[in-house]
């Protein structure tokens, strides 16, 4: 097939990724301002949290973790679990819940709060005032000690094939790879820098999937010996913290998006300065960027990788108060950053050659593209989701796709699960209609294999996933599985099955993927044999070729799940760099035609 013809192809296939929702969802990356510098800092770590939160969770969080904010011993290895979760990380006092973090408790109406630590790190008292001042429950995450507590978020985070160790005795490696390994939803393990603790060992010999392990810091943190008997080892250290820093953010460089920066306390005069980095991590890793520690004495490594990896137009978020980070220290900073800033519009070359081009005109004045809108229009692929508007009085440089009926989600079906409860049980019947319903429309927009991912249509990476919910033989979901799992919350609150239902799927979706690993692990969104670079929506990524599995298995399961709407302006990338402008137009009625 010539690659013109294959391009025709794939915006038609492309259009239909983007109504029926398939498209991986926002992983919330702000676009950046230039030159623009914010500070999310209070008076002290407890309402720097805080003010965190409200930046990255403006509409509530379901999930919240809680975390001791006097020591770090325990917090180390919360990043990765909260990232799981999109939840943010507040923090407490020893001996009671502090004011305002209840007030965020609240003001997020969290659901779920995660306890990191044992009893002795946070009391019985503080998780007894959770339950009598918030509507949630409360799961605990702590072991003996700091060792067995990162083994038990680990075993939470389910099967992996990487980990990262770091050192148990200190704070800052383990938060400098934070970020990093909650993107990829790797956990962190905890060790001694001589030994593993016997906690770690044995998690580490009963995981046989494991098959690459990242070490933070040098030798003096994991030492040469016990560097050399781990599976698959590769060290990110250098001379001091701040290198480990700078060499940490350059090995996961595919992760991140350095449009925005973090910028946290990584040494200070009394030692503890570990809280910032900690809540302000859960806040890089959803917006998918790097954190960047620093002291007062700003170091040669930490001024170089910001003239590397960043540009002007690079939005720096500074964590913490002028206390911790003064303005004078932001502005020797931000001097370090003379990288100008790209061009946010391709230049348009000649068409169709290798410049980048916006294609949408030349497609659609295309017969091969024609003839599709006419099958798209007349029924012939019987898609009663969408058509695509006539080219006469609309915008040549982009496709106009009319939606005929609103995007129905799998919250829809526990959404309505609460008015189908009586005598403590669920009306079966009309749950299953709304499963069906779903499923009609998953089958008919979701199983070609002319739009795979990792080389697997959608319902063969559902079918495959091994998850509870999904029925293995077509990958559609399964009723009785909703049904169980709603009748077993409804003493509680029926939406938790939807919390239930969302991470089971996610778990099992991010595995399959890491076992069917594409080209640098990486998840490749192919249409007709034609891999695309990057999809947008209203100038936000949505999916981008270096996307990692579980950032993939997070989004994918919020598309599926959630109540947003496709209505909006997208842009396709290809891999020339030539690009499609689409916009998807709201239903006019609706399409509940469920009871």
């Amino acid at each position: 097939m010539k690659k013109k013809n294959m391009k025709v192809l794939s915006v038609c296939s492309l259009a239909s990724l983007v109504i029926s929702g398939s498209v991986i969802s926002t992983t919330g990356v702000k676009a950046a301002d230039t030159n623009t510098t914010t500070r999310l800092g209070g008076s002290d770590r407890y309402e720097t949290a805080v003010k965190i939160s409200q930046d990255g969770w403006k509409n509530g969080s379901d999930y919240v973790v809680l975390a001791n904010g006097q020591g770090f011993a325990d917090a180390l290895c919360a990043n990765p679990i909260a990232r799981s979760k999109d939840a943010p990380i507040l923090l407490t006092e020893s001996n009671s819940l502090n004011s305002s973090t209840l007030a965020e408790l609240k003001r997020l109406n969290a659901k779920h709060v995660i306890v990191v630590g044992g009893t002795g790190v946070v009391p019985t008292a503080i998780e007894n005032t959770i339950k009598t001042q918030l509507n949630a429950d409360v799961t605990r995450y702590g072991g003996a000690d700091r060792y067995e507590t990162s083994v038990k978020i680990a075993k939470a985070l389910g099967n992996t094939s990487k980990i990262v160790l770091a050192s148990g005795k200190d704070f800052a490696d383990a938060l400098s790879v934070g970020p990093a390994a909650s993107i990829e939803g790797i956990p962190v393990i905890l060790t001694q820098p001589d030994q593993l603790p016997t906690v770690t060992s044995d998690y580490i010999k009963s995981n046989t999937n494991l098959t690459k392990t990242y070490v933070i810091g040098e030798t003096a943190s994991v030492s040469a010996s016990l560097y050399s008997t781990l599976k698959n080892p590769e060290r990110f250290g250098g001379k001091d913290r701040f290198e480990t820093n700078a060499k940490v953010i350059d090995g996961f460089k595919d992760d991140f998006d350095f449009s925005n920066l973090y910028l946290a306390l990584g040494k200070g005069p009394i030692g503890n300065e570990f809280a910032d980095s900690l809540t302000g991590g859960a806040l890089a890793a959803k917006n998918k960027s790097a954190l960047v520690i620093t002291s007062s004495t700003i170091s040669p490594y930490t001024t170089a990788l910001l003239k590397d990896k960043f540009n002007t137009g690079s939005t720096l978020t500074v964590l913490g108060g002028t206390g911790n980070i003064t303005d004078s220290m932001v502005s020797t900073l931000k001097d370090a950053i003379v990288n100008p800033a790209p061009d946010p519009t391709p230049t348009p070359g000649p068409g169709g050659g290798g410049g980048a081009t916006n294609i949408t005109k030349t497609l659609k004045d295309n017969s091969n593209y024609k003839k599709a809108v006419d099958k798209i229009k007349s029924g012939d692929l019987a898609n009663s989701y969408f058509t695509i508007a006539d080219n006469d009085g609309d915008d040549p440089n982009s496709i106009n796709i009319q939606l005929l009926k609103n995007d129905g989600t799998i919250q829809d079906v526990f959404d309505a699960s609460q008015g189908y409860i009586s005598a403590g049980s669920a009306d079966e019947e009309k749950i299953e209609t709304k499963v069906s319903n779903f499923n009609n429309k998953l089958k008919s927009e979701y199983n070609s294999n002319n739009l795979t991912i990792n080389g697997a249509s959608l319902q063969e990476v559902l079918k495959n996933s091994g998850s509870k919910y999904i029925d293995n033989a077509d990958g559609t979901l399964r009723a009785s599985a909703i049904i169980d799992e709603i009748n077993k919350k409804v003493s509680q609150n029926p939406t938790y099955a939807l919390d239930d239902f969302k991470s089971d799927l996610t778990n099992k979706v991010a595995y399959y993927l890491e076992g069917h690993q594409s080209k640098d692990n990486a998840v490749t969104l192919n249409i007709l044999g034609y891999d695309v670079s990057s999809i947008q929506k209203n100038g936000t990524n949505l999916y981008t070729s270096t996307d990692k599995p579980q950032t993939v298995a997070n989004t994918l399961v919020n598309v599926l799940t959630d109540m947003t709407s496709v209505a909006d302006n997208y842009k396709i990338q290809l891999p020339n760099n030539d690009w499609i402008l689409v916009n998807v137009i709201k239903a006019h009625t609706s399409d509940d035609t469920s009871n």
